[in-house]
C-alpha cells in the first residue's frame, strides 16, 4: 500500500469531501485546537536505542530493507519501511548490532523491536513531501489510528477507488481518495482532518488532535 502511494486545488477538493460530510467543515477547522505534531527520536545515529526505550527481540521472522523505501512518518533520513508487511516494520533504523534493525511499531509507546535483517540496509532519503504522513494519530474524539502497512485491505461501498490508509481502534479506517496527499490526512488548516468510515455505513470527518512522527536522535 505504501508503494501505491495538486497542490492547493487538490487539497481544497479533498477538503470539500470533509465539508460535505460535515457541513461545519472549514469553519470548524478554525474553532478547534491545531493538531499537535510529536516527533519521537528513539534511536541515535550510531544505531543504539536511547535510554528509556525498551528493546525486545523479534522471536521469529526477518526483514528486507534493501529497497530504500522511506517511512512516511520519518523526519530524518535513513528510517525505512522494511518488508514483508507481516512484520509491520513501518519505521526502522539500522541497528548497531550486525544484521539487525530497530523498529518502532507504536510511536505512543517507548518500545522498539530488534528484528534480524537479511541484505543491506539501503541509504534512504525522506519520502516525497506529498507522501509524508504520521505513523499514528489520535483523533479529537479519543480514537487512535495506526498507519496501514500493506496487506489485503477493505473496500468502501460506493467508493471502490478509495484506499484504507489507517486502521483505528474503533474498528473503522481512515480513507484516502485517489490523488490525495499525505495518505488522506488533509492539512489545509492548522487542525488536520481525516475521513473515517467502515466498509459500509456512515462516513464522517474527524479532526486530528495529535500526530506522531519519528526521527533520529543527534544530540
Amino acid at each position: 500500500m505504501r508503494r501505491l502511494l495538486a497542490l492547493f486545488a487538490i487539497a481544497m477538493s479533498a477538503l470539500g469531501l470533509a465539508i460535505a460530510v460535515n457541513p461545519a467543515g472549514a469553519a470548524a477547522a478554525h474553532r478547534v485546537p491545531a493538531t499537535v505534531k510529536i516527533v519521537v527520536r528513539p534511536v541515535n545515529a550510531a544505531g543504539f536505542a536511547r535510554p528509556g526505550f525498551v528493546v525486545t527481540g523479534e522471536p521469529t521472522g526477518s526483514v528486507d530493507c534493501t529497497l530504500a523505501v522511506p517511512s512516511p512518518g520519518a523526519v530524518s533520513p535513513n528510517i525505512e519501511s522494511c518488508f514483508p508487511s507481516a512484520e509491520y516494520a513501518v519505521a526502522c533504523w539500522k541497528a548497531a548490532a550486525p544484521h539487525k534493525v530497530l523498529c518502532m511499531r507504536n510511536p505512543r509507546v517507548p518500545a522498539l523491536v530488534r528484528i534480524p535483517r537479511h541484505g543491506a540496509f539501503a541509504p534512504t532519503a525522506l519520502a516525497p513531501a506529498r507522501d509524508r504522513a504520521p505513523l499514528g494519530m489520535e483523533l479529537l474524539n479519543g480514537n487512535f489510528c495506526a498507519i496501514r502497512d500493506g496487506g489485503a485491505g477493505p473496500t468502501r461501498a460506493g467508493h471502490p477507488k478509495w484506499v484504507a490508509t489507517y486502521y483505528c481502534n474503533n474498528g473503522k479506517a481512515i480513507w484516502m481518495r485517489p490523488g490525495a496527499r499525505h495518505f488522506g490526512v488533509f492539512e489545509a488548516f492548522p487542525s488536520w482532518t481525516v475521513i473515517v468510515a467502515g466498509p459500509t455505513g456512515p462516513i464522517t470527518a474527524h479532526h486530528v488532535a495529535k500526530a506522531w512522527f519519528v526521527g533520529t536522535f543527534t544530540g
